[in-house]
């Protein structure tokens, strides 16, 4: 494989590693690579195209250096650039909420009126970010951050605002394969046990939500996964509710126990099992929580159908069935690229020069022209690999400063909106006041990593059974193929021996020591993902999937073709933990107190929901529209 993972993976891993142990010098962290950025004073030339671009994404080098600078040591700029560029509005932060925020203004205040949006990283999107493979004649897409749409939870705006876009949810539901895990609640997907955990490799498909929850073979289902006899029987006692686990407690206590003990303790205290048989639950926990069961409670591990409920009463099996029963018809619409379908569409809208086309059919394929972002003649401008350093209230408007190529400028604005990570607003705003700067720092983003793998064929892949699977104890707890989506004039190769893109999900957060809360366990994982170079993200990844695969043919040197390394140190919104964070009156929670506007600055970003979704930056836009447009 060595021959196959380009140079530009080594040096990007290689940075990583360099910058992450600290040893840069202040002046070389404003520096970006031009390897990587073919662009002079702001312009972005016909060539630049980062979504094809491999290696380490997401926070990649150059996107987080200048702030780490500002919010670790206070370092910003002593000379700054005036540009004579004047706006009605600035925004910080080019993903969904920053997109959305411009769409929304536009709308309120004019479509004449004048927008610059400033980003870090070297592709719009945030999380919403895109993953381009081309193999031979083919081009395949992954999903680089941001998932799948929860339209069940979408309000009026979200959904006049992805209507007006042009996605269609029926039609995008029917261009998917049936049966995709991130898409489709219940389907069939294949436990990966590894011998290290579970004595011997081996793969064990069914449809593992439906047993969790007592709806299915249950016995028949949990011998297959050869777990020793004791903790099977106990594991099958668990599942269908053979006592009460909690009949010591009243229905209010029982409520209290599943809202306040981590679902890893109910499953050693309450019903016996192993730490062997409680891997099995941890894929889900760390893919949706970026933590294991020691710090997720009993109640949110019922929530994602673990077992348990039918084993706390009557209560908890009413539960556990009006939950099946609600689950069973639960369809996630997703893009072959994710959420990143959502943002092109949005930056479409805004600059129309960057892509022809007006369908969310048409959008998939198109190569965007990354050299129509930031023209002068155009109302609303996208200004990448562009950090900001300081936001504050001027006379009559806003001023907003940043760093580009090593270079520090300023602009002015009427009006700003920070549709950036919570964490930094506090060192781009020192005017905040204290207590809002610690509302703000409250929640700790949950750090995460998206890996896709291309591989020049997925026979050996597809002849393991469902090409998704839940892995307990590998570095990677879930593996998927990416999403099975034809639409347009793009065409899903997810069958025989075409070229296949896996997605594979990693959660650096550790063990719970006992001690700690998961904005804890969050903060030691995030410093994790900064010292972890790509060469060991690229031995991980051919390590599980030999282990995976080995015995049917897969060869790691010879079928892998690329890595894309989405590493999210700032990754997930923070979500309360009913573990660890009091239960706030309306109106009282660090986010809803730390998203208040100051002057002509407001602020828009899903930590401002304290929701990790994409209706939530959207749903954040508005609101910090209509705040600086009264």
């Amino acid at each position: 494989m060595k021959s196959t993972i380009t140079r530009r993976d080594f040096l990007n891993g290689a940075a990583i590693a360099v910058l992450g142990a600290g040893t840069a010098l202040p002046r070389s962290l404003l520096a970006l690579d031009q390897e990587t950025r073919s662009h002079v004073a702001g312009t972005l030339n016909s060539s630049y195209y980062p979504p094809t671009l491999t290696g380490i994404r997401g926070s990649h080098a150059g996107s987080y250096e200048v702030a780490h600078e500002l919010a670790w040591n206070g370092n910003i700029p002593s000379q700054y650039e005036q540009l004579d560029e004047t706006y009605d509005l600035v925004i910080v932060g080019g993903g969904i909420s920053g997109l959305a925020s411009a769409y929304l203004y536009l709308q309120k205040a004019g479509p004449d009126k004048k927008i610059l949006i400033l980003d870090n990283h070297d592709d719009f999107g945030g999380h919403a970010k895109r993953n381009e493979f081309h193999s031979g004649d083919n081009m395949l897409l992954g999903i680089g951050g941001s998932v799948n749409l929860e339209t069940y939870a979408f309000s009026d705006t979200v959904n006049r605002v992805l209507d007006e876009l042009g996605i269609d949810f029926d039609r995008l539901n029917k261009a998917r394969e049936p049966g995709f895990m991130l898409a489709d609640f219940g389907s069939e997907v294949s436990y990966f046990l590894n011998k290290n955990d579970f004595e011997k490799n081996q793969m064990v498909p069914e449809l593992w939500s439906n047993i969790w929850s007592g709806n299915g073979e249950t016995q028949k289902a949990v011998d297959s996964l050869n777990l020793p006899p004791e903790q099977t029987e106990r594991l099958v006692s668990l599942i269908e509710g053979d006592r009460d686990l909690l009949d010591d407690l009243s229905v209010l206590e029982t409520k209290h126990y599943v809202e306040t003990t981590p679902y890893e303790e109910f499953l050693v205290s309450r019903a016996g099992l192993s730490p062997q048989t409680i891997k099995l639950f941890e894929p889900m926990s760390k893919t949706l929580f970026g933590a294991a069961n020691d710090s997720v409670s009993t109640a949110d591990a019922f929530l994602m159908s673990y077992p348990g409920a039918n084993s706390i009463g009557y209560a908890g099996k009413l539960f556990n069935k009006a939950l099946s029963a609600a689950a069973g018809g639960i369809q996630f619409p997703i893009f072959p690229d994710g959420n990143a379908t959502v943002a092109r569409l949005m930056v479409r809208k805004l600059i129309p020069a960057v892509a022809p086309g007006n369908t969310m059919e048409d959008i998939i394929d198109a190569r965007f022209d990354y050299s129509q972002l930031d023209r002068s003649d155009s109302p609303v401008r996208i200004r990448l690999n562009s950090t900001a350093v300081n936001v504050k209230n001027v006379k009559d408007g806003v001023e907003v400063a940043y760093v580009q190529d090593g270079t520090a400028y300023k602009v002015q604005a009427k009006k700003s909106i920070l549709a950036c990570y919570n964490g930094i607003i506090p060192h781009l705003c020192p005017e905040l006041p204290q207590e809002q700067k610690d509302h703000l720092k409250y929640g700790v983003k949950i750090p995460l990593v998206m890996t896709n793998v291309l591989l020049r064929s997925g026979a050996a892949v597809h002849s393991s059974g469902p090409t998704q699977y839940l892995c307990p104890g590998s570095y990677y707890s879930l593996v998927t193929k990416a999403p099975p989506v034809s639409l347009g004039n793009y065409k899903s190769l997810s069958a025989g021996d075409n070229p296949l893109v896996l997605w594979m999900s990693h959660a650096p957060a550790p063990s719970n020591n006992g001690e700690q809360n998961s904005r804890d366990l969050y903060r030691l994982g995030r410093h994790t993902l900064y010292r972890t170079p790509f060469a060991v993200y690229e031995q991980e990844v051919k390590q599980q999937l030999t282990n995976m695969f080995g015995h049917l043919g897969f060869d790691a040197e010879r079928d892998i073709e690329a890595i894309t390394v989405n590493r999210w140190s700032h990754g997930y919104a923070y979500e309360y933990n009913r573990l660890f964070d009091p239960k706030w009156e309306e109106g009282e929670a660090p986010h809803e107190l730390g998203r208040a506007p100051i002057g002509r600055i407001s602020i828009a970003n899903s930590d401002s929901e304290a929701k990790a979704y994409l209706h939530s930056a959207i749903d954040a836009a508005s609101r910090a529209v209509n705040e600086i447009q009264g």
